[in-house]
């Protein structure tokens, strides 16, 4: 089987640096544009299934991709971004404020720190595996498409390649870039292509470093 995961399209949180996490936020105009880019980009390419997180933002996006198949679109909350409690609906700038300690440890240690009320990397790696070992086991000779989060993607990557997740933020993607993973006939998973934006063009997300460190 065949596995795309897309990164949801941008949203006015991302463009700000404001951590959303759970906080179940929409596509922003450019956003949009992103999801119908991915949208064309598959629409010559074999989709059998859609799945996406249950969040709006990525369920607008694997709509976009959806919609070219006449599909509909399987929602999993086990495939959410993470949790960020507390720093939810903050900026990066007002996390640094507010928690200056924490989030300078966050950030240079993101698997032994986390955001208080927050999940850790590991808790939502264990879920996010689980959900795509599922949908593995249902459409064991599909070719599958995964709307959902930077997060999600990241920690599978991880475990799919045998990296710790302290290698987590050594990770890039993009606003509907595209990572795509085979399954063997062994059972280990294969990466063939990671964060390809190359279908968005004038419509990709200018990205900064706080940006990238807003994990939304």
């Amino acid at each position: 089987m065949r596995i795309h995961f897309v990164r949801h399209g941008e949203t006015d949180f991302n463009a700000a640096s404001i951590y959303q996490g759970h906080t179940d936020t929409h596509l922003s105009a450019l956003g949009r544009s992103q999801a119908a880019a991915v949208g064309e980009r598959f629409h010559d390419m074999q989709v059998d299934v859609v799945y996406s997180s249950d969040l709006a933002r990525a369920f607008e996006t694997g709509c976009a991709i959806a919609d070219h198949h006449g599909l509909e679109i399987h929602r999993v909350s086990d495939l959410r971004e993470c949790s960020f409690g507390e720093w939810e609906g903050l900026s990066v700038t007002e996390i640094g404020e507010q928690y200056p300690e924490l989030y300078r440890n966050y950030i240079r240690d993101s698997f032994n720190y986390r955001a208080p009320g927050g999940e850790r990397l590991e808790e939502m790696q264990n879920r996010v595996v689980r959900a795509v070992n599922e949908i593995s086991q249902r459409h064991p000779d599909d070719d599958v498409v995964v709307a959902t989060h930077g997060g999600p993607i990241r920690v599978f990557i991880c475990w799919a390649l045998g990296a710790p997740l302290e290698d987590f933020r050594r990770i890039r993607l993009d606003n509907c870039g595209i990572s795509t993973f085979t399954l063997g006939a062994d059972g280990g998973w294969t990466l063939e292509s990671m964060n390809d934006v190359c279908h968005l063009g004038a419509h990709e997300t200018e990205e900064s470093p706080e940006y990238m460190s807003s994990d939304a």
